[in-house]
């Protein structure tokens, strides 16, 4: 069987070589068996959801030969089972050890076979899902990751995943040019976090709107920020604050603490983003001035 080769391959920690066609079809066809729904009065109903809401579910059922509509209310249930629930595992594994694509493709599958049972799985399912979000993300086709992340809000509660899922939604935003949208994100998220969390994202995004409206000494702060109170311990978007705050620095002609700060981005092992074009003729415009210095020296 092959779903058996291929989760032998994962749990043996072989290499894997990319999904073929036949892959994908033998796991659309597990995926596509019936949901197994087990009530509280011991009764289990086989069959496929039609319409799901946070406290029903309405799913079809073979009944001789022909069908029936049950709807249970949630109280009603006392699990779902849902077929796949392997491919998980083997997705995130893909996922950790960079295999991307394959994760991505893996995921489509699952996702499609149970975004409308969301509102009524438990809500670990959510949060596995915003790995699906941000791989999208950084897919070809990013702008799928926004809808995705619409869908899983309303199911999150853990407040890890919380914070994980608005770091997507942000990054999702901005990602796709929706500035506006993204500066607004940015400005509450800035306002509920601390500088000192794990990920400077939300610094980042504002800090980088001020810096379109050349707006440079507000930029400068919010660049900042995450970067006084950065510890050893890795921070997310730390490096494009620091791209940030140099950028400022050279808008507001302090181009002695651009090149101070350079000096302590690259003493922290942290390299110039090139994702965003706002800041390349800054960079341009420091390289030029480290040039001139050492100039001077020589």
């Amino acid at each position: 069987m092959r779903r058996l080769a291929i989760i032998l391959l994962f749990t043996s920690s072989i290499a894997l070589a990319a999904l073929t066609p036949e892959d994908i079809e033998t796991i659309r066809s597990e995926l596509r068996e019936p949901v197994t729904l087990r009530l509280e009065n011991g009764q289990s109903i086989l069959g496929f959801p039609t319409q799901v809401s946070d406290n029903q579910i309405q799913i079809k059922a073979a009944d001789g030969a022909g069908e029936i509509i049950y709807t249970f209310q949630q109280a009603e249930i006392r699990s779902i089972e849902v077929p796949g629930e392997s491919y998980k595992s083997l997705a995130l594994e893909w996922s950790r050890s960079g295999q991307n694509e394959d994760a991505l493709a893996l995921m489509d599958l699952l996702y499609a076979q149970r975004s409308l049972l969301i509102p009524i799985l438990p809500p670990s399912e959510s949060n596995f899902f915003i790995i699906y979000a941000q791989l999208i993300l950084d897919s070809p086709k990013p702008a799928r990751a926004i809808a995705v992340t619409e869908r899983l809000k309303p199911q999150i509660q853990n407040p890890s995943a919380i914070l994980a899922l608005e770091d997507t939604i942000l990054e999702s935003y901005y990602t796709l040019e929706l500035y506006q949208t993204a500066t607004e994100l940015a400005a509450t998220w800035v306002a509920q976090r601390n500088p000192y969390g794990a990920s400077a994202l939300g610094y980042y995004v504002l800090g980088i709107s001020k810096l379109r409206e050349e707006n440079y000494e507000e930029a400068l702060n919010l660049a900042l920020r995450p970067i006084a109170f950065s510890t050893p311990i890795k921070t997310e978007k730390l490096a494009e604050c620091y791209a940030l705050a140099i950028s400022a620095s050279l808008g507001l002609r302090d181009t002695d603490y651009a090149t101070a700060l350079f000096a302590e981005m690259q003493e922290r092992g942290f390299n110039w983003p090139d994702e965003e074009k706002l800041l390349d003729p800054f960079h341009e415009k420091l390289i030029k001035q480290l040039n001139k210095d050492a100039s001077k020296t020589n």
